[in-house]
């Protein structure tokens, strides 16, 4: 989209912008069939209105010109920039509102095949219901972006997605759909010769998530990786973790359950936020001060 020019303000530019419009709807210039250049001038005139809006801080002014700009697009992938930049004002002062903008912007990216391009609108969507803490709906978008993403063939940003879905599972405690989503992770990356490495993480979590619900689920989820896998095998320090930890919850003793987090060689564990989530609330039922089921 153009930015604003020889430095007009917002109103200078709307100004301008109502009066071209209102010359393209001309008795004169529709018989003489000339209205159309005209629009296509008016609407240029209030996308530099909405900028310049959002340069100077007035973000409902700028939602005007983009709407107004909006009106006058014809092309669906004028549109869907319009609604984009439309919801990116709302953002600014009026969260909610932006949801419905950029829902139509992925709708319209859809009716034309534009699937990655829609699949971003989505992940975008779910940032907004993530900050509005509706993570029904931002599981949702993810789903529908991850999908998109699939079936495109793009690989990096599909598992980039699906590792977003697991973790705001976990965070949900919804861990029986969190390790399946660990687990499919993990699958998937055995096999691939530049992802093979990060399969232990995914197991490693995907247990974890079966030990948020119960002892006996950990223990049959890490004895299936194990027969299933031959990359994750008792040697590895992953495995070694998960023995202990579940030796301690079986104890209850969770003075130790977090020392052996605590002292565990895998110091990357140690600043992973979803890792650090299931190590509390395992810590919390040791106690018996919460019911994660």
């Amino acid at each position: 989209m153009a930015g604003g020019t020889n430095n007009k303000s917002a109103a200078q530019l709307m100004a301008e912008a109502n009066k071209k419009a209102k010359t393209a709807n001309g008795f004169f210039q529709r018989m003489l069939g000339s209205g159309s250049g005209i629009t296509d001038d008016a609407r240029e005139l209030f996308i530099q209105a909405g900028n310049a809006a959002k340069a100077e801080g007035d973000y409902p002014i700028s939602v005007e010109g983009y709407k107004r700009a909006l009106d006058l697009s014809t092309e669906d992938f004028e549109k869907a920039q319009m609604y984009e930049a439309i919801a990116s004002s709302y953002k600014m002062f009026d969260l909610p509102q932006a949801v419905s903008p950029l829902t139509r912007a992925a709708e319209l990216n859809m009716s034309q095949g534009k699937w990655t391009m829609a699949s971003q609108i989505l992940e975008k969507i779910s940032e907004l219901y993530e900050q509005m803490n509706d993570y029904e709906n931002m599981i949702k978008c993810l789903r529908e972006a991850y999908r998109f993403l699939k079936q495109e063939g793009q690989k990096a940003s599909a598992n980039r997605v699906q590792k977003k879905i697991a973790e705001t599972l976990v965070v949900q405690h919804q861990f029986i759909e969190a390790q399946q989503e660990f687990e499919e992770m993990a699958q998937k990356a055995k096999d691939d010769a530049m992802l093979k490495f990060s399969a232990k993480d995914f197991w490693l979590k995907a247990t974890m998530c079966a030990l948020c619900i119960d002892v006996e689920n950990a223990s049959t989820a890490l004895n299936r990786y194990l027969n299933d896998n031959p990359l994750f095998e008792e040697r590895s320090l992953e495995v070694q973790l998960l023995r202990q930890l579940i030796a301690d919850v079986e104890e209850q003793n969770k003075e130790s359950f977090l020392k052996h987090y605590d002292d565990t060689s895998l110091s990357t564990l140690r600043t992973d936020r979803i890792f650090r989530s299931m190590i509390d609330d395992i810590g919390k039922k040791i106690n018996g001060d919460v019911d994660l089921k």
